[in-house]
């Protein structure tokens, strides 16, 4: 309890120690270009003048003294000291510009005082408008020298803003002015004596002039004294800029005749200081500060001297207050602080009082509660020891169950083996015979590489079982790296070719001798090489580069070889990196590329079997980059992981299956023929269910083939199919999204959809039926049962073709036409109708009304109705006269011309060839009817 006394008593004291000497809660930085000149030295006078009222604001003063390189180095020293703001009056605006950006970047405020960078980084600017000033400056030197008259310009320092605005104003009033002539302009640098050298110089060279116009007051005051001094006589005339109080300030020196005028350039301290204020507290100011100007000369230079004298007796009654006023401060803090100090004492010795007799207390009432706790400790240490022992029976169970598990998993997958040997083999040899059709022999092949395939897997999971139990072993042997490569790359030949991806093996050396295990660098590169095509699109790239590098870590072998293999992929994301190499994870692709994880990290573990690092790069986008690293030769094998004999290097024969067999899968398109056959779109990922949906459906129908989604809808707008038998799901474009693009589109809706799916629930089968297809078949699918779903629903479409052929009085319900197309008939109808006084609408303007194009109105009308545009108008006019021809009691030549034909004869023949008899006719076998 005591310590907690103490505890609070020193906090207290600090805090009571610390507020008495509580220093500005802000910290500002002000770069001068320079303090040499009066201009300057009142603006620093002012603004510590204007610091009295802001005690909150700590300013520290810094003096560049016209060296660009000084002032960056003094800015870059504000950053260090952690300023709040920076004021800041550049010495040049070029030079300065990027360390003032980087001060405004690295989110600290930036005022600028009198002159600007080349960037809008910056918080405020205060200054007069220069430009103003050169202006004000010209119009009254026309006015002195009368329209007519030379010029001597001395500007400022080279590349600051003020002397460039300055001249640029100056020159804009001369203009109008071709008879006034500046015919010399040099820098005067700010300073007398630069402006001396120089107009010693303009004299001495017997150049001729009549005015003087010098960028500050005290060049301009130099450059009289100067002519003067030279004992010429002519009257000239002397403008200068500043306008400062005081006995060396401008307004002196037009009382004193050495200037004919002066221009008033504020200096901005006072506004500097406000506006730092409200910046830093998070007050609203003006970004811009624009200063005005003001003409001084003989008509009012006194009345601004007496006005500025009587300002400067002021500021310093002000300044003399100012220092009684923190003196009065300071000897305020140190009686306080005695006070304070005083005060703690006290209170410190009665604490003190009070806590030792609290800890003399405390320590019995300790002892009586240590003994309890040691009790309490003891029987909590004897209880964590028997839930210790509990967790480690538990765990012990856990163990047993999952090698349990795993040894019937490793059982199971090994008990795969023979079946799938005896699948295997006589595949073999029934693909060998030749007794079977051309047709037999593709599906026997579509089985025996999906034999291999599960085979592989098997090996896979038993490699990992062995890796697990510490029983896979290396069998290195001395091989050729280059040739081993170069005939795993052949076997990808034929997938490589079908997809026009670019394979190739670069290798500086014409042969490499490394030691590795043949089998699992086999299955290391195969795994690798089957990602990269999974992943890289038709006509990417996908090279390996193999070469002698130096290790990484130096004095563990002295060379290793490095084998890259990089693809022009889709990438893998960033997120995913990390972790591509832990067993069982899977980045989250597409449904199409779903594997079982293991593939990479058994990878990972053959390459440090063989002492050796696996890493990858990549960039989605961009490609994928794998590098394995070997070491060369074979001192960093055991003596039981060589083999004495070499084997010579032999490639798996799976491997060339997989990826010809692939190849060839890849490339089975049925090509397109003038047959009028129905032509049907497989839209499926998988290329052996292509495959397999294509023999399914034999020879009577022309197949067209997407592997996704996407390229399904493209095929579909392109080929307009009879029907479309699409996956669920898929990369890209799913089956759902497919059918509902179909569905929802005018040009697309009347096509037939059967959707194949491994999702067999119920909701699934709702699910696609509310998107509008036609059919839900699960997978595995019965391949008569898929035969007779495409044949009912095509046999459907005929019937309502046949409908629109059908007898005059046939009903107009149409069954198995979906809304959308009942409502495109309907439509079409009432604008044919709408339109029966013109004897011939186009297509275009029939297209033009409904809103599609010529072609897909023409394909849609002859899928729907099996007839030409221009049939169906004629059939839409011929049942039209029907009714006319049952109830109007017209003549039938008035009804022909009535409902849109151009003679009798041709609606008659017409009338003939639609319903098989003449207009005459049906209109007796009506009254026969009655």
């Amino acid at each position: 309890m005591y310590r907690k006394h103490l505890i609070l008593l020193l906090i207290t004291f600090i805090f009571l120690f610390t507020s008495a000497f509580s220093n500005p809660k802000f910290k500002v930085g002000f770069s001068q270009c320079t303090t040499a000149d009066k201009w300057r030295q009142t603006q620093l006078r002012l603004m510590q003048i204007e610091l009295a009222f802001y005690p909150d604001i700590e300013l520290t003063i810094k003096d560049a003294k016209d060296n660009n390189v000084t002032q960056i180095g003094q800015i870059e020293e504000f950053i260090a000291e952690g300023i709040n703001l920076l004021i800041v009056s550049p010495n040049e605006s070029e030079p300065l510009t990027p360390v003032i950006e980087k001060v405004f970047k690295a989110g600290i405020p930036v005022i600028l005082i009198d002159r600007l960078i080349n960037s809008e980084f910056y918080t405020a600017y205060i200054g007069g408008n220069n430009y103003q000033i050169g202006e004000e400056a010209g119009k009254y030197a026309v006015s002195l020298l009368k329209g007519k008259g030379r010029i001597v310009e001395i500007t400022g320092l080279d590349g600051s803003s003020p002397a460039i605005e300055r001249q640029k104003g100056f020159k804009e009033v001369l203009r109008d002015y071709p008879q006034i002539e500046i015919v010399k302009s040099f820098s005067g640098d700010w300073n007398y004596y630069k402006a001396r050298i120089v107009m010693q110089e303009v004299v001495a060279s017997g150049l001729e002039f009549d005015l003087v116009f010098a960028h500050n007051d005290v060049m301009a005051k130099e450059a009289h004294a100067v002519v003067d001094a030279s004992g010429k006589k002519e009257w000239k005339f002397y403008l200068g800029v500043d306008g400062l109080p005081g006995v060396d300030g401008g307004i002196q020196f037009v009382l004193n005749k050495d200037l004919d005028a002066t221009f008033l350039y504020p200096t901005g301290s006072e506004q500097a200081i406000k506006i730092a204020d409200a910046i830093l507290n998070r007050e609203t100011f003006e970004r811009k500060n624009i200063l005005p100007t003001l003409v001084i000369d003989s008509t009012n230079a006194k009345i601004l001297k007496v006005q500025t004298d009587q300002v400067e007796s002021l500021q310093q009654k002000i300044e003399a207050q100012t220092s009684v006023l923190d003196l009065q401060i300071s000897r305020f803090q140190s009686q306080r602080l005695i006070l304070i100090f005083v005060a703690v004492l006290l209170l410190l010795i009665v604490i003190l009082v009070f806590v030792i007799y609290s800890a003399f207390q405390n320590k019995i009432t300790a002892n009586k509660k240590l003994e309890a706790k040691n009790h309490e400790i003891e029987k909590q240490n004897l209880e964590i020891i028997e839930q210790r022992d509990k967790l480690v029976e538990v765990g012990q169970q856990l163990e047993e169950a999952t090698q349990a598990k795993l040894r019937f998993f490793t059982n199971v997958s090994h008990e795969f083996r023979t079946p799938l040997t005896l699948i295997k083999g006589p595949l073999e040899n029934m693909m060998q015979a030749k007794e079977f059709s051309s047709n037999q022999q593709n599906q026997f092949r579509l089985m025996h590489r999906n034999t291999i395939r599960l085979l592989r897997l098997v090996n896979q999971l038993m490699d990992f079982r062995k890796l697990d139990n510490n029983k896979m072993g290396l069998a290195a042997t001395e091989n050729d790296l280059l040739s081993f490569i170069k005939e795993i790359e052949e076997s990808f030949a034929s997938l490589a070719n079908s997809r026009n991806i670019e394979l190739k093996t670069v290798c500086p050396e014409p042969n490499l001798k490394v030691w590795f295990d043949v089998d699992k660098l086999d299955k290391v590169f195969f795994n690798i090489l089957s990602n990269a095509f999974k992943f890289t699109s038709d006509g990417g790239q996908i090279t390996i580069l193999i070469s002698k590098v130096k290790p990484a870590i130096s004095g563990i072998h002295s060379e290793e070889v490095q084998i890259e293999i990089k693809d022009s992929g889709s990438g893998i994301a960033a997120k995913h990196l990390d972790k591509i190499f832990d067993r069982f994870y899977q980045a989250a692709k597409s449904h199409a590329y779903i594997g079982t994880g293991l593939g990479l990290n058994l990878s990972k573990e053959f390459i440090e079997m063989h002492r050796g690092r696996i890493s990858v790069k990549s960039k989605e986008g961009v490609g994928t980059s794998f590098h394995i690293n070997l070491p060369l030769g074979k001192d960093h094998l055991l003596a039981d992981e060589i083999l004495v004999e070499a084997n010579e290097p032999e490639i798996s024969l799976h491997n060339q299956i997989l990826t010809m067999e692939l190849a060839n899968a890849e490339n089975l398109v049925t090509e397109k023929t003038a047959s009028v056959r129905p032509v049907i779109l497989v839209v499926e990922d998988i290329a052996d269910v292509r495959e397999f949906i294509r023999t399914s459906l034999g020879n009577q129908y022309l197949i067209l083939e997407a592997t996704n989604g996407r390229e399904g809808l493209a095929k579909v707008l392109e080929e307009e199919p009879d029907l479309i038998i699409s996956d669920v799901m898929m990369p890209e474009m799913d089956g759902l999204e497919l059918t509902r693009q179909l569905k929802s589109d005018l040009k697309t809706c009347h096509i037939p959809v059967i959707l194949l799916t491994a999702k067999a629930a119920l909701e699934h089968k709702l699910e696609g039926l509310e998107e509008g297809a036609d059919s839900y078949i699960p997978k595995p699918f019965n391949s008569r049962h898929l035969q007779v779903r495409v044949k009912k629903l095509l046999e459907l479409r005929m019937k309502i073709r046949e409908h629109y052929r059908g007898m005059p009085d046939a009903q107009d319900e149409e069954t198995g036409i979906n809304r959308l197309d009942k409502k495109f008939l309907n439509k079409l109808t009432l604008i044919i109708e709408e339109n029966l006084n013109k004897e011939d609408i186009s297509v275009d303007e029939l297209g033009q009304k409904i809103g599609i194009s010529r072609v897909h109105l023409y394909r849609k009308i002859k899928k729907l109705t099996d007839m030409s545009v221009s049939e169906f108008v004629i059939m839409v006019k011929l049942k039209k006269s029907l009714e006319l021809l049952r109830n109007s009691g017209k003549t039938i030549a008035e009804i022909a011309y009535e409902v849109g034909f151009s003679s009798p004869s041709y609606y008659t023949r017409c009338f003939r060839e639609q319903f098989k008899m003449s207009p005459t006719e049906y209109m007796q076998n009506k009254k026969g009817e009655q």
